[in-house]
């Protein structure tokens, strides 16, 4: 299928399911935190929570959110959804209008210290069992995916998070997988022309805490993916992961990601003296083919672009910026932006990208946490410390902090992860950086 095809079936099945509102394919289901009650999930009838209606989704259905903060089914902090759904969030509670990054935030979040507290994504569509032969388009639209509550911080300050659980207090480890993930695989369908339709769009994962991708979608044969206009920021790991559940024999049936049109921010590697890839803003699997354009791809621990299994991206006019070790990493190559065009081997096109420094409208608090850390470097001989006070530097001076000569002064309280609030998020990116970078909350012609 080539692009064009592509973008014009994505519009068309955005403006379906985000527009009209209704499903093509199986029932409308409706959940309100305000005045939800029972399972009958009627328009006139709302569910109460999303998790509490998981057992009677079938293929093709659609669920519709109100504003509001969802803890999941008795407080698990999790759903995980094992048939093909969409799921549109930022409704008011009657669903006449939409506003979900204003008025009627649909927050799914959680509460560590429930006794039915699950580790799994914070939501997560898992079809990887999934037998069934009906095959319909997938979206989630307009969801905040808030890990903080789910978090354990090594105290109330919430300026770091920890990984391993406290007996004594009774409050769970943080959880280590993705905020929001859809992963796809074979059907029972034998159309040889038949794939995956997925699309995120419009949602914010943040304060997640995960080893692999914070918003992370994997795709099978012929999978067609749109991942646009959606803030990831302040997760560790890989900000998004693009993946792939199939190892193609023709290079015309791997997975194709469509990623415009996002801000990813603040991406931290997994703990502070981690040596692993963690830390990166996008990260690709091998074989697959991205268009990646239009996207805030800045202040990675490691990496803006990860694409160390080289698959073919076309990476153009994006804004890649605060990244610690490299711009792009092509297998064990590092590279910055101006290196891409004589040296990368696996972009098909690397035009009108940028590291022009930008300001991210973060509160000064939280900004003066992120600019005090400390990034432990085991290899330190690797290291020149002139160039990496130098890094320091360029990042605290777009985050508007004063600049230092010397050593970082730290908090009292040591510093990873710490919470970020969602006014800060949705204030970063709820406007195009630079103008023409990134996340709005007009893209597409959106309420």
């Amino acid at each position: 299928m080539n692009c064009a095809h592509f973008r014009m079936l994505g519009v068309a099945v955005a403006a379906l399911l985000s527009l009209q509102q209704t499903s093509v394919w199986g029932a409308d289901y409706y959940v309100s935190a305000a005045v939800g009650k029972g399972k009958k999930a009627t328009l006139e009838k709302p569910a109460k929570d999303l998790g509490n209606i998981i057992k009677k989704l079938e293929p093709g259905d659609v669920i519709h959110i109100a504003g509001g903060t969802y803890l999941g089914r008795g407080s698990n902090g999790s759903d995980v959804i094992t048939v093909p759904v969409s799921i549109i969030g930022g409704y008011s509670d009657d669903f006449s209008e939409r506003d979900p990054w204003g008025k009627y935030r649909t927050v799914l979040s959680g509460d560590n210290m429930s006794k039915n507290w699950q580790r799994t994504p914070r939501l997560m569509i898992d079809l990887m069992k999934y037998k069934g032969k009906e095959m319909p388009p997938i979206m989630i639209d307009g969801v905040i995916i808030d890990d903080a509550e789910r978090n354990r911080y090594t105290d109330a300050t919430e300026q770091q998070i920890a990984r391993t659980a406290n007996p004594k207090t009774q409050q769970n480890s943080s959880p280590d997988q993705g905020g929001l993930v859809v992963r796809v695989s074979k059907t029972g369908n034998f159309d040889a022309d038949a794939y995956w339709d997925i699309t995120v769009q419009k949602c914010v994962v943040m304060n997640s805490g995960p080893t692999q991708g914070a918003l992370s979608v994997s795709g099978y044969k012929n999978s067609q993916i749109h991942i646009r206009n959606n803030i990831v920021i302040n997760n560790t790991g890989s900000g998004i992961f693009a993946g792939t559940k199939f190892r193609p024999n023709d290079d015309a049936e791997r997975p194709f990601f469509q990623i415009e049109n996002n801000t990813v921010l603040f991406t931290w590697k997994y703990d502070p003296s981690a040596q692993s890839y963690s830390g990166n803003a996008i990260k690709f699997d091998p074989d697959i083919d991205a268009e990646v354009q239009h996207n805030v791809l800045s202040f990675s621990d490691r990496f803006g672009v990860h694409n160390a299994g080289n698959s073919a991206i076309s990476l153009n006019h994006n804004l890649i910026a605060g990244s610690v070790e490299a711009d792009y990493l092509e297998f064990d190559t590092r590279m910055q932006l101006d290196e891409l065009e004589d040296e990368a081997e696996y972009l098909e096109e690397a035009e009108g990208n940028s590291k022009e420094p930008l300001q991210v409208a973060v509160s000064a608090q939280w900004a003066k946490l992120y600019g005090s850390r400390v990034l432990v470097d085991r290899n330190a001989a690797e290291a020149d410390i002139q160039i990496q006070q130098t890094a320091a530097n360029e990042i605290r001076a777009m985050l508007g902090l004063p600049l230092q000569a010397g050593t970082v002064d730290m908090p009292n309280s040591p510093v990873w992860l710490p919470r970020l609030s969602i006014d800060d998020a949705i204030n970063a990116g709820s406007q195009p950086h630079l103008e023409s970078y990134g996340s709005s909350r007009t893209y597409l012609g959106e309420s």
